[in-house]
């Protein structure tokens, strides 16, 4: 499990870099634009969904915040690894609102920046109730897409 979570963090470093050589992601004291982050959510369902057996129409689904389906541990666990690869995840497998709210700024554009953070403060607690941590973490994004639909995407 160890070498799971370290192969996680390195990939996640990774893709960052190459986001960051690629003029992915904003330099200092540039906003991300909304092109750069869908191309960087891209990248994040790439290094995710190849892990789980989630289709690419049941992840459209859930970018366009329907989370109507089956709610089956492979799609759960697909939430986790986006929140561990976005940083957002603690080491006992739980999301961390500091740790979210640290990261919008970077994931998210200037137009969605309120939203997110309303959804951060709707959201934190919901995990409360579940012992594993997937069901945590998707429970929580199930949630921040029902705060304002309209400004939610997810890998």
């Amino acid at each position: 499990m160890k070498h799971c979570k370290h192969s996680s963090s390195l990939v996640l470093a990774i893709v960052l870099q190459m986001e960051l050589l690629l003029g992915l992601l904003p330099h200092q004291g540039l906003a991300v634009t909304m092109e750069q982050m869908m191309q960087s959510m891209d990248m994040l369902r790439g290094a995710c969904q190849p892990k789980f057996k989630v289709t690419t129409e049941t992840l459209d689904r859930i970018r366009a915040a329907d989370f109507s389906m089956e709610h089956t541990q492979d799609l759960m666990c697909y939430t986790r690894c986006i929140a561990q690869m976005a940083g957002t995840v603690t080491k006992k497998g739980e999301f961390s609102a500091a740790k979210a709210y640290a990261q919008l700024p970077i994931i998210l554009p200037p137009e969605m920046l309120e939203a997110g953070k309303a959804s951060v403060d709707a959201c934190r607690d919901v995990q409360k109730p579940y012992k594993d941590s997937c069901e945590k973490i998707f429970y929580t994004t199930k949630c921040m897409s029902e705060v304002d639909p309209s400004k939610f995407t997810f890998p």
